[in-house]
């Protein structure tokens, strides 16, 4: 009987062909996945991903502003640079473009939005950038995030919305949105951090070797449909491979 993990483990030695044996996670994270087309029984074959020499973050720049996109999002948000149509992720540092649109959810969309970025805006990437460890608190309980994580948690600072590196050690605000999917926001309900709570920067620092949570996008075929979810879901997704 061919031996059953989570499906980010298969990914790390090369399997390609899955067979969904049971979805973890919470009754949201089920209906996702489940418009999505994968449930239990469905067969998942995966698709190649883009592989950039960067790795990191992402700083892009867009009317005199700066904001931080993790590279799941980054690959999501497609532009015309030089006459062609590419994802942010395969652009070089210093190189421009114009948004065209955006391969990704209404509620990504959202968040986006919020923070600026829209179609037919000029975009130029600053570069990838190191990652960090952010410790956040609220009410008593404490949750860690990389930098891509970090990015995606909107803060209401006074009448400004930041993100959440954007903060200073030290400082507070009301948690306004999510840019994210299903299993990053049950990972902070399971710190008891939600929308509209008070959260609190309480540290920052440098990370040495490899993040300790990836910020990529895998492709998969399921019944001829390609879908794409992050490494967050991954984890949540039990199968068993397929020859």
């Amino acid at each position: 009987m061919s031996e059953v993990k989570a499906l980010s483990e298969f990914l790390q030695n090369g399997r390609t062909k899955f067979e969904v044996v049971k979805i973890e996670g919470g009754k949201e994270l089920r209906d996702y996945l489940e418009q999505e087309g994968i449930k239990e029984g469905k067969i998942l074959v995966l698709e190649p991903t883009i592989v950039h020499q960067h790795h990191g973050p992402l700083a892009v720049e867009f009317d005199s502003k700066e904001v931080i996109l993790s590279q799941g999002i980054a690959e999501k948000i497609i532009v015309e640079a030089h006459g062609t149509k590419k994802n942010l992720l395969e652009l070089e540092t210093n190189d421009t473009g114009i948004i065209k649109s955006f391969e990704c959810g209404k509620k990504v969309k959202e968040g986006l939005d919020k923070i600026g970025l829209k179609e037919n805006i000029n975009i130029k990437v600053k570069g990838h950038l190191t990652d960090e460890t952010y410790n956040i608190e609220c009410n008593g309980q404490s949750a860690e995030l990389c930098t891509g994580e970090a990015s995606m948690l909107l803060i209401k600072t006074g009448e400004k919305i930041l993100q959440l590196p954007q903060l200073k050690t030290g400082d507070e605000g009301k948690l306004e949105y999510i840019i994210s999917g299903i299993a990053l926001e049950e990972r902070l309900k399971d710190a008891g951090i939600q929308v509209g709570k008070t959260i609190k920067l309480v540290s920052k620092t440098s990370v040495s070797g490899p993040a300790k949570h990836i910020g990529c996008n895998f492709h998969f075929l399921v019944d001829g449909k390609k879908v794409s979810i992050g490494h967050g879901i991954t984890q949540k997704i039990k199968v068993k491979p397929v020859e």
